[in-house]
């Protein structure tokens, strides 16, 4: 005995919809899984003449700007730092040690 025509396309529909719902799951699980990243919260709903709330992303502050995003770059600020801190302490440490330019020792 056969099919009839309509007992095989329900068929072929009936097929293509479980594979269509097996990507669908893996597409639901990866985004699932997905790590969740605070990237809402550089972003804030605006308001337009129309109506509509979009989100429009936040302007950064200066201290946001230059803030170090990783602790090797934190570590490599803070080492620049100190350095910067040391040749001004021994240029200091020059000028008062100096007889020309340490015009309060000769008073």
């Amino acid at each position: 005995m056969g099919v009839t025509k309509n007992e095989y396309i329900e068929d072929l529909i009936k097929k293509e919809t479980d594979i269509f719902d097996v990507y669908v799951d893996k597409i639901a699980e990866k985004v699932a899984n997905e790590p969740i990243d605070d990237e809402l919260e550089k972003w804030i709903i605006g308001e337009t003449e129309d109506g509509h709330m979009p989100l429009v992303k936040k302007k950064q502050t200066k201290e946001e700007l230059f803030m170090p995003t990783s602790e090797e770059e934190f570590q490599a600020d803070l080492a620049a730092d100190e350095m910067r801190y040391h040749h001004y302490c021994l240029e200091q440490q020059e000028m008062y040690d100096d007889s020309y330019m340490n015009w309060s020792g000769l008073r």
